[in-house]
């Protein structure tokens, strides 16, 4: 897999509401709950990069903390700073905070659809980055617990989606959620809404 190869595959038309199609019942509850709330914009990072001649991308693992996202996996992320010139650069600037990327590194080649997250508010724009080289990664500890390389070519086997039972806080369960496994981590919720969109564009 060479860069026209990733570069073509996200200059498709992005799926959108059919890739997030398979998690709608299992939103559905929240949306209804927080359909009146302000929607809140936000944005993360998708960061793309060849190991090994091999086509990988970043997740993390967020540290323990009282809110909705504690230990979750994710993207680097976050809302925007009052300075920030537009959604992109906060991407940049949350992967820079959270993880060391430069502020400069990696192109942009494509932004997925937006997710609304119901339980936090936030309406988050997906950004995708492309990098030459691996690129070298700091974890904020305060912030985030492990950082995990991921292989695309794990995202794209069928073995990779599952269905999990999902505890979420207050106690209540989502059954037979739809998941991704990855790296021996259980990815959900937004997250996997907007890997599935990948997914789908790049299989």
């Amino acid at each position: 897999m060479h860069d026209q190869w990733l570069l073509e595959r996200f200059a498709q038309d992005l799926p959108g509401e059919l890739a997030h199609a398979p998690y709608k019942r299992y939103r559905q509850q929240f949306e209804k709950e927080y359909d009146q709330q302000e929607r809140r914009t936000a944005a993360v990072a998708l960061h793309f990069y060849l190991k090994s001649e091999a086509w990988h991308f970043i997740l993390i693992e967020r540290s323990t903390y009282n809110g909705q996202h504690s230990g979750q996996m994710a993207f680097p992320g976050g809302k925007p700073d009052p300075s920030d010139p537009h959604l992109e650069f906060t991407a940049r600037r949350e992967s820079f905070e959270e993880i060391g990327i430069p502020l400069h590194h990696g192109q942009h080649i494509k932004t997925l659809s937006t997710v609304w997250i119901p339980v936090s508010g936030f309406e988050v724009s997906p950004f995708v980055f492309l990098h030459e080289q691996a690129p070298l990664l700091q974890p904020d500890p305060r912030e985030v617990k492990e950082i995990i390389s991921v292989a695309l070519s794990d995202l794209l086997k069928e073995e990779s989606c599952i269905q999990k039972d999902i505890h979420i806080p207050g106690g209540a369960i989502l059954k037979d959620h739809p998941c991704f496994l990855l790296n021996d981590k259980i990815v959900w919720g937004a997250t996997a809404l907007m890997l599935n969109e990948v997914r789908m564009m790049l299989r």
